[in-house]
């Protein structure tokens, strides 16, 4: 069955033009391609200006003796600027499941390489004094999270920080006035429940890194307003949050639609009217959350 009450649908042919993860096993739902790596590479920018360029809240001391791990690191904005505020001598590792988006020259202490959040190598056990990890919501399934974490606790050195920056979901619901977005955000939730997402997992993060072993756990969040009503800030957080949606444009027509568009132009329309819609109506908003949690020293 649809998520709206309707027969299972075939795949929705449509232009596939970009690159998607063939990582086994991944359910990512974004692509990697240099469209994505634009997009990223703004959206890094976004989160930036709405922490008044604080990319670090987690009070860490960082220093040779320690190191620092990111997770999911793409095209490597965040640890590229962690290296351009503490000392060259700190060694850092950046993982991600492919490295497409790799930056072609870094500095000598940042080693880039292929892992799997949920699998990374027994060495590293008590390794890092910070652990970083953002924007996974699209790529780790339900069962995923508490893994994940484990895995960051583990490779975390006593003592050590790990820090998580997630989106809050689009809601489901009524939106008064955007039918657009109605029926929009319930065609991402569908597709998100289809793969096994956690769409919602700002509701759990705090949670779930009690239960891996961590505290001190803290969060602080901060409302990103979308479209042109918001100004400048507002352009930029709608065409990163329209890039997300875009780049989604493949699995869900290969899941058929899921009962909410029936063709790849239909897709296009929809999108061209939640992008009206967050430029012409004020109050669209999505919430970007930080938390920050320790590993016990014993």
């Amino acid at each position: 069955m649809l998520a709206n009450g309707g027969s299972t649908s075939l795949p929705i042919v449509h232009a596939v033009s970009r690159e998607y993860e063939a990582f086994p096993g991944s359910r990512y739902a974004l692509p990697a391609d240099d469209e994505e790596l634009q997009r990223l590479i703004l959206q890094h920018n976004v989160l930036k200006g709405v922490f008044e360029n604080k990319i670090l809240l987690a009070p860490v001391q960082l220093d040779a003796n320690g190191a620092v791990l990111e997770i999911g690191t793409g095209p490597g904005r965040w640890i590229l600027d962690l290296a351009d505020s503490v000392d060259s001598s700190i060694p850092m590792v950046a993982v991600d499941i492919q490295s497409r988006m790799f930056p072609a020259s870094a500095p000598t202490n940042i080693d880039f390489r292929v892992e799997s959040a949920t699998h990374l190598p027994s060495e590293w056990t008590n390794k890092f004094s910070l652990v970083h990890q953002r924007l996974l919501m699209a790529a780790l399934q339900i069962a995923d999270w508490p893994v994940c974490l484990r895995e960051i606790h583990r490779v975390l050195r006593p003592g050590g920080w790990v820090q998580l920056g997630e989106f809050t979901g689009w809601p489901a619901g009524k939106y008064p006035g955007k039918p657009c977005m109605e029926k929009l955000v319930a065609m991402y939730r569908a597709m998100g429940d289809a793969r096994g997402l956690y769409t919602d997992c700002t509701q759990g993060i705090g949670k779930m890194l009690a239960e891996a072993g961590f505290v001190e756990i803290q969060s602080e969040a901060r409302m990103t307003l979308v479209g042109k009503w918001a100004g400048e800030a507002g352009v930029a957080n709608r065409i990163n949050q329209i890039g997300v949606l875009r780049g989604m444009k493949t699995p869900i027509l290969k899941a058929g639609g899921f009962g909410y568009v029936g063709s790849e132009e239909e897709f296009d329309r929809l999108l061209e009217g939640v992008e009206k819609e967050w430029d012409e109506i004020p109050g669209a908003q999505k919430e970007f959350v930080i938390f920050w949690a320790r590993k016990p020293q014993v």
